[in-house]
C-alpha cells in the first residue's frame, strides 16, 4: 500500500534535499548513497549531525506533525530516495488506516530511539530552560 504513495528520487551529490527552517512536507527512506544531516547555529556556522545509510528513514515527523525543518539534509554522494509526502500519506490513511498506523508506530519508536539516544545532551539543556522559567517567576514553581 505505501508504495502507490512512495516516489522514488535521484538526488545528485552535494545537493540539499531539504534545508533547516524548510516547510516539512514529506518523509524519506534512503534507498541507495548516503545523506548528511546537519544544523545551523545562531552564528550560521554548520555542525554535522549523522550520516545516514540506505534503510535509514528522516524526515518522519513531517508525516505526523507538519511543522518545519529542523536540520538540513544533503546527498553525500549520488543518492536515490524514497519520499512519501504528508498530503498523500493524509488520503492513505482513510484509505487504510492499519496499514499508515504501523508506519505511524514505526515513527514514533525509531523517534523515541533518536530522544534516548540523546539524553545525556538534553537533560542539562532541559535543566537549564527549567531553571530559566523559574527565575523569569521570581522562582515559584
Amino acid at each position: 500500500m505505501m508504495a502507490k504513495i512512495t516516489r522514488l528520487r535521484s538526488i545528485p551529490n552535494s545537493t540539499p534535499i531539504f534545508v533547516q527552517n524548510m516547510v516539512a512536507e514529506s518523509m524519506f527512506i534512503v534507498k541507495l548513497g548516503v545523506v548528511s544531516l546537519s544544523i545551523r547555529d545562531e552564528s550560521g556556522k554548520e555542525h554535522a549531525l549523522e550520516k545516514l545509510a540506505p534503510g535509514d528513514a528522516f524526515g518522519e515527523l513531517s508525516l505526523l506533525i507538519g511543522g518545519h525543518r529542523m536540520v538540513t539534509a544533503t546527498a553525500s554522494t549520488d543518492c536515490e530516495i524514497l519520499e512519501i509526502p504528508r498530503r498523500d500519506f493524509a488520503r492513505l490513511q482513510k484509505q487504510k488506516p492499519q496499514a499508515c498506523l504501523k508506519l505511524m508506530i514505526n515513527i514514533v519508536n525509531q523517534f523515541g530511539k533518536k530522544v534516548a539516544a540523546c539524553r545525556d545532551y538534553l537533560s542539562p539543556l532541559l535543566l537549564s530552560q527549567l531553571s530559566a522559567i523559574s527565575a523569569q517567576n521570581g522562582g515559584a514553581d
